[in-house]
């Protein structure tokens, strides 16, 4: 499949803009270098008049300030101190990224590393997953709407390299945001299972696009504001409830920080200068420059997130539970004593036939063989695949190798309040409250031409890793047949969802079943009021009668597509739409036909899924009966650790930087 093309009545009033904001690939000026190469003593050209978005530092807000406490604050401990701010007037319903949004990653079952649930804490001493989480660098994936809800029974948590993560974003019930983002597209990039060695080792989900939705759009030199905090959300709620009255969207606009156009240019980085497509070198999907970019330009900025390697480590929810009661057991001092264990042996130790799975964002990762610390890129540039600098004869590839290289960026880390992060031990960068602070450049080590593929050096060490991943599933039959095979009856819940428009009754799956890593889902909205009664103003439930035999009709309402509200169904029925007009007799022959042969709407038995909170959950002993459900309200999922990321095979290595230089010493603590 190929990256699918944006509707076009989505972005028809857009066109000319488009253009015009792309139709000046030249206009950046040459940049000099020294002959050496050495990135940090290249002489960096202005960025290119075209560039609509820049990453720029957000300026502290006062204690007096209004919009201190609608917005996520710039500084200090808690604030971002980096936001998206626009060159030029955005209208509602503009694109931030003209082509390819962004990657979605989900950390599976973590859990163990939220300090005991504490999604929001500020201790120094939390695990830097929580404070990604607590920042709003990671969401809920069942909060977030953007899909993740089934990958695992435990926690997943979702991340949004892009604008997802670079954008500040309103966090109270009156400020808010002015772009908003669906779901991702979904698709393995033509590298099945079965097929290729890379299947596994790449998010399926992209293209993630933030849309503007502000009735003003936004002006020029105005902040990107995101939805992380459920505004939309709300706002469909208060649209459905008599009780509640919706704001006018003109009051409940939060006070954005602006910025000057000479500013931007001065003070930020260009963040358009990528957008994805399918790879040229068979890669599945690739980076390319969107316009001419000289040589020893930033190609686009890139901020990290530190993290120690062992928070990138998991194990699936009952893998969790059995190495939690094997600890217990280890922990009894008669144990500890008789086996010489410390407690940080114990933490480390797994019960026999269990190994360590590691999340698939490592992939996404930078790191030093000799150094615990990670570093997770999260800004526009997590689709640029490898390309070695030299060739197999040791001559530098001036064509095909590495046109990109990677640097500090000083400007971006210039914070006379904190310490560099730079000369901090890796126990010292771990306390730090505020996880963001670390900036790199990427930049063009020869000119890039526009439409060009954007390739960087994963290092040695990768490569190394790769090779031997590749001879390893081509040559060893059990291998490959245990982690890349392709099963007979698996297919993925996209794939079912483009060529299933019928759906099958229960009584029909006994006979033809579907393939055992899918079921089907519904979009439904539950929940019990306080006093366990039903909240019939807002949502659509039926009686609550325990022994339910009759079913309720479904109904529509404003944010019912959200990924919130999806629940595995059991389809119990079908029946073809009726012309309320026929005559009786063509009513009956209507019922006769077939599937296939015009709409159809489905009852279905509604359950509950993992991780609902108990106002939401359908009691035990209740049967929710839905009549009436049409083909849109249902979707195909795939199973809990069905999906390709899942595979145990699927190869794991962070992006080396061993050559490069960009570690510096007081982090090689395992060297």
């Amino acid at each position: 499949r190929t990256m699918p093309s944006q509707s076009k009545s989505k972005y028809k009033s857009f066109i000319v803009a488009l253009l015009s904001a792309f139709a000046s690939p030249t206009t950046a000026s040459e940049g000099s270098c020294q002959e050496d190469g050495d990135l940090t003593s290249w002489e960096t050209p202005a960025p290119p008049k075209s560039c609509r978005l820049f990453l720029a530092r957000r300026q502290r807000q006062h204690s007096n300030d209004a919009s201190s406490t609608s917005i996520e604050e710039a500084g200090g401990g808690g604030g971002r101190k980096l936001g998206i701010f626009t060159a030029v007037d955005l209208p509602r319903g503009m694109p931030l990224t003209f082509r390819g949004g962004d990657v979605v990653l989900h950390l599976i079952d973590a859990d163990p590393y939220l300090d005991g649930g504490k999604e929001t804490s500020s201790d120094n001493n939390s695990s830097q997953l929580s404070k990604w989480l607590s920042h709003g660098f990671l969401q809920d994936a069942i909060g977030s709407g953007h899909g993740g809800n089934y990958e695992g029974l435990g926690k997943v948590l979702t991340a949004l390299p892009g604008v997802g993560m670079l954008a500040s974003s309103p966090r109270d019930s009156d400020g808010r945001p002015n772009v908003w983002a669906s779901v991702p597209e979904t698709d393995e990039a033509n590298l099945p299972r079965g097929i290729s060695p890379l299947a596994g080792s790449f998010s399926l989900d992209y293209n993630l696009t933030h849309v503007v939705k502000n009735p003003k759009g936004i002006e020029k030199g105005g902040e990107v504001l995101v939805d992380r905090y459920g505004w939309h959300r709300r706002k469909a709620l208060s649209n459905n409830s008599t009780t509640l009255s919706p704001q006018r969207e003109e009051e409940s606009t939060s006070e954005q920080q602006r910025m000057g156009s000479q500013q931007l240019f001065q003070d930020g980085i260009c963040i358009d200068n990528l957008h994805y497509g399918l790879s040229t070198h068979r890669y599945g999907r690739g980076g390319f420059s969107s316009r001419f970019l000289p040589k020893g330009s930033i190609v686009a900025p890139v901020p990290v997130l530190p993290i120690p390697r062992k928070e990138l480590r998991y194990l699936r929810s009952k893998e969790w539970k059995k190495v939690e009661a094997y600890r217990r057991k280890l922990e009894k001092e008669g144990n500890r004593q008789s086996m010489g264990l410390d407690e940080s042996d114990i933490e480390e130790s797994l019960p026999l036939n269990t190994e360590w799975r590691h999340q698939l964002m490592l992939n996404y990762c930078l790191g030093h063989q000799n150094s615990s610390v990670l570093l997770f890129p999260y800004g526009i540039v997590n689709q640029i695949n490898h390309a070695s600098s030299v060739g197999s004869d040791g001559a530098e590839r001036q064509e095909t190798g590495a046109n990109v290289g990677l640097r500090w960026s000083e400007k971006m880390m210039q914070n006379e309040e904190e310490a560099d992060r730079r000369t901090l031990t890796p126990s010292q960068l771990w306390k730090m409250p505020n996880p963001e602070g670390l900036v790199l450049e990427m930049v063009a080590l020869r000119d890039i031409n526009p439409g060009e593929e954007v390739l960087f050096n994963y290092g040695t060490r990768w490569e190394e890793a790769w090779a031997t991943h590749v001879e390893r599933w081509s040559e060893d039959p059990e291998y490959s047949k245990e982690t890349h095979t392709m099963e007979d009856d698996y297919s993925p819940a996209y794939i079912m969802e483009d060529v299933v428009s019928n759906l099958r009754t229960a009584e029909e799956q006994l006979h033809y079943p579907y393939p055992d890593n899918v079921f089907t889902a519904c979009f439904y909205r539950y929940e019990r009021g306080e006093d366990d009664s039903d909240t019939t103003t807002i949502f659509q439930q039926p009686s609550s009668s325990k022994k339910q035999t009759e079913a309720t009709p479904w109904r529509m309402s404003a944010g019912l597509f959200d990924m919130m509200n999806l629940r595995p169904c059991k389809v119990i029925s079908r029946e073809p739409a009726m012309n309320r007009h026929a005559s009786q007799q063509e009513q009956e022959q209507r019922k006769q036909q077939q599937p296939g042969n015009g709409k159809m709407f489905y009852t279905a038995i509604i359950q509950n899924r993992p991780g609902l909170p108990p106002n939401e959950r359908i009691p035990k002993g209740e049967k929710h009966i839905i009549s009436g459900i049409p083909r849109e309200a249902f979707r195909f999922v795939d199973r809990p650790y069905t999906r390709d990321v899942h595979l145990d095979g699927a190869f794991r290595k962070n992006i080396g930087v061993e050559e490069s230089g960009l570690f510096p010493e007081v982090w090689l603590d395992m060297a």
